[in-house]
């Protein structure tokens, strides 16, 4: 009888807590965004218009990651170097490896440098393996706890779902480790401040994810906290690391599939290399490298790693444009980016591969313009206006840095009885070059 009585206060404690959650009034939770005063939804509602109009206006930080990476350059092409001598294994022969697990270690590494700073970084450091394992929880997390939990028990996934708590578990350790660092940038600032000293151009002591974020929260006259900061943190090399590492797979895919482009593009950076004083690249060096840039370029067109862009927006009402088209209320709205690659009203021939297709374009109309980082209509994969991704600056550096190394360092080519195997793989939404495709590799002196 116990048990029945202990199974019926259950079901009717499960009961009332999905009632309540069911009928409360929808709560505004934007927690990068909150309003002056009142901060209620129906506010929301009425004045959306002009609260978006002042806040499109006005920018977090004037010094922000784009800025940053002019200064980070030369750290990030030291981390670049020190991981892969870390992390390829010795191949005076050639040696099968696998490249994607090389290449997620030689970005966490790089990220590592820009993210967190001198005192986190370094192979092999706390900070590189837990954001690794807190990244891996993210991406499979989600899907399991859709698959198993109803929406309105998500919250206690926290405390049931293994992949949840070890997301929990890593950013509580992240948040230790985070502390005395940040601590350490509040203390350096509100020196300078009682100084007089100014910040300037080229004046900061650190360039790093850290003081970016310290100095946006500043900004906006709000305290950072070691819990939001290592939010943050792990929120950006969750967004970062797949990615171009993907990114750069597909690049060294597509390089074995157009030797002759390969062969240009390796041409190209031994000539602005052996320009280079000590063999340091710098963001203009990187800039001059207009081929791979290209390159890189027309393999994101090609084979973007998703077929869509989201646009993070939902139509509240129905809304019926002028030619008939409508959108239904609560309908996600998301841009064909990888068809939009293919259209040949926007690419001539979209089924070539040019590795001097945007080069072309480049010479033709805008030099400043088409490059791998270019916002602009025959490309939607970083989105676009001021909702851009802001790391995409970041992205094209890194990638940059990790093919020049790549091509100045060894040979590759596809191993022996991988011929059937697929180049890449789709995969509900996404298009991602297959991790399973071991390459040879070998070291080498590659000269002009």
């Amino acid at each position: 009888m116990s048990v029945i009585l202990y199974v019926a206060v259950i079901a009717v404690g499960a009961w009332l807590l999905y009632f309540k959650r069911a009928s409360s009034p929808p709560k505004l939770d934007l927690p990068y965004l909150e309003f002056e005063g009142d901060n209620s939804a129906s506010r929301y509602k009425t004045e959306s218009e002009s609260i978006l109009r002042r806040g499109y206006g006005k920018r977090g930080t004037y010094y922000g990651i784009d800025l940053g990476t002019f200064y980070l350059i030369e750290p990030l092409q030291r981390a670049c170097a020190a991981a892969y001598a870390k992390e390829m294994p010795p191949c005076s022969e050639w040696t099968s490896v696998l490249p994607y697990p090389l290449l997620i270690k030689i970005f966490a590494s790089m990220s590592a440098c820009a993210i967190v700073g001198p005192k986190l970084d370094g192979l092999d450091s706390e900070w590189q393996r837990l954001s690794m394992d807190y990244v891996s929880a993210a991406l499979s997390a989600p899907s399991k706890v859709r698959a198993k939990y109803p929406r309105w028990l998500y919250w206690l996934s926290q405390y049931i779902n293994d992949g949840v708590k070890t997301m929990w578990k890593h950013r509580s350790r992240a948040r230790e480790l985070l502390t005395p660092v940040l601590q350490s940038r509040i203390d350096a600032t509100a020196e300078l401040k009682a100084k007089g000293v100014k910040k300037h151009k080229g004046a900061r002591k650190y360039e790093d994810g850290v003081q970016w974020l310290l100095d946006a929260h500043t900004a906006q006259g709000k305290v950072l906290t070691p819990d939001q900061l290592a939010q943050d943190l792990l929120v950006i090399m969750t967004a970062s690391i797949h990615s171009t590492s993907g990114a750069c797979l597909a690049n060294i895919f597509d390089m074995l599939e157009h030797p002759e482009a390969l062969s240009d593009v390796t041409q190209e950076i031994l000539l602005v290399q052996s320009k280079l004083p000590g063999g340091v690249w710098t963001r203009k060096a990187l800039g001059d490298l207009r081929l791979l840039d290209s390159f890189m370029r027309e393999s994101a067109r090609v084979h973007a790693l998703t077929q869509y862009t989201s646009a993070q927006r939902i139509p509240t009402s129905t809304w019926k444009f002028k030619d008939g088209l409508e959108i239904p209320s609560g309908f996600t709205m998301a841009f064909p980016s990888y068809h939009h690659g293919f259209d040949p009203a926007i690419h001539p021939h979209p089924d070539t591969f040019d590795a001097y297709r945007h080069l072309r374009k480049r010479q033709e109309s805008d030099t400043h313009k088409f490059h791998f980082a270019s916002v602009s209509e025959d490309m939607l994969n970083w989105g676009t206006g001021r909702h851009a991704c802001p790391g995409r600056f970041f992205a094209q550096e890194t990638l940059k840095l990790l093919i020049i190394h790549l091509l100045t360092h060894y040979e590759f080519r596809y191993a022996e009885g991988t011929e059937e195997m697929p180049r890449f793989l789709p995969s509900n939404l996404f298009i991602v070059p297959n991790p399973a495709l071991p390459l040879l590799f070998k070291e080498c002196k590659v000269s002009l």
